[in-house]
């Protein structure tokens, strides 16, 4: 007779949850691997459609504008003031007030005269006799043009000038953060601030010329050189072709035509001074044709 053990219930139960759980995880593993299957495509996918060509990668790029190029031949509207009779020695404020009117922001000389900063070095003058007999004078000590106006602008002989250092600073007191230094820049590039329409104060000489007469003395700052024919004039047009240039001169209050050459020696002998402004001369407007303009034309159109 045989026998045959009865099962255990209790190990068909654990064999049955140990089946599920095995499931379970087999499930979670193939969900997470799926995950990672398609996280891995969508990122391939998504670099795919990055890297394709879009309108706004391939459009071209605009080319910044080139400015236009300069006038061969220029002269802006600029009207000439005369230092004369207020400021026998009012070159520097004189011209200045010319540029600021030429581009609608005027300050008149005198007001300028009375702001700018004047060196109070005073004159000390030695007086001697030449072995010929001759009375000269000369100054052994003054002021310095760098630091401020030098002698007075309101006695005649009795001033030397100002640099471009404290013209600027009193051009940048009236009219602040306009003011624009072009000091030892080329004097072609000078002249291309003129044809941008940009009226330019250079220091000079009286006759644009280059000059032999230079004197000495001695300032706070140590030995200074200049000449008594230093002056100043305004660039306010150029004849590229003709080799001229249009100065506003303060000394006599007109526009002048100059020489090219002998100018731009007598200004690099003053130290290459230039000195503009970041505002422009406006252009003129063209005149209007008005309508009785037109109607005569019209009637002149129909006249036999």
């Amino acid at each position: 007779m045989s026998y045959e053990k009865p099962s255990d219930p209790l190990k068909s139960r654990n064999k049955k949850k140990n089946s599920r759980v095995g499931a379970i995880i087999s499930i979670i593993v193939a969900v997470i691997a799926v995950g990672i299957v398609a996280s891995v495509f969508s990122q391939q996918l998504h670099g795919l459609v990055a890297s394709s060509p879009s309108h706004k990668a391939i459009a071209k790029k605009k080319k910044p504008k080139q400015p236009p190029p300069l006038p061969k031949h220029i002269l802006l509207p600029v009207t000439p003031q005369s230092q004369s009779p207020q400021l026998p020695n009012g070159a520097k404020v004189t011209t200045l007030s010319m540029m600021l009117s030429a581009v609608h922001h005027p300050v008149s000389k005198m007001v300028l005269a009375k702001k700018i900063h004047v060196d109070p070095t005073k004159e000390v003058i030695k007086h001697y006799t030449t072995s010929s007999g001759k009375k000269v004078y000369q100054i052994t000590k003054w002021g310095d043009p760098n630091m401020g106006y030098v002698g007075s602008m309101y006695k005649s002989g009795k001033g030397y000038g100002v640099y471009h250092g404290p013209l600027l600073t009193l051009l940048n007191k009236v009219w602040p953060k306009h003011g624009v230094d072009l000091t030892n820049h080329s004097f072609s590039s000078i002249l291309a601030a003129v044809g941008r329409r940009h009226p330019v104060e250079i220091w000079t000489t009286l006759n644009f010329q280059p000059t032999n007469f230079w004197i000495s003395w001695t300032s706070p700052e140590g030995k200074f050189v200049g000449t008594p024919e230093e002056n100043a004039a305004l660039i306010v047009g150029y004849n590229k072709s003709k080799g001229l240039v249009y100065v506003d001169n303060p000394g006599n209050g007109t526009l002048q035509k100059v020489s090219l050459t002998p100018l731009e020696k007598s200004w690099k002998q003053l130290g290459s001074q230039a000195v503009t402004v970041t505002a422009t001369v406006p252009v003129p407007k063209s005149p209007a044709k008005s309508k009785h303009t037109k109607s005569t034309k019209t009637a002149k159109s129909h006249s036999g």
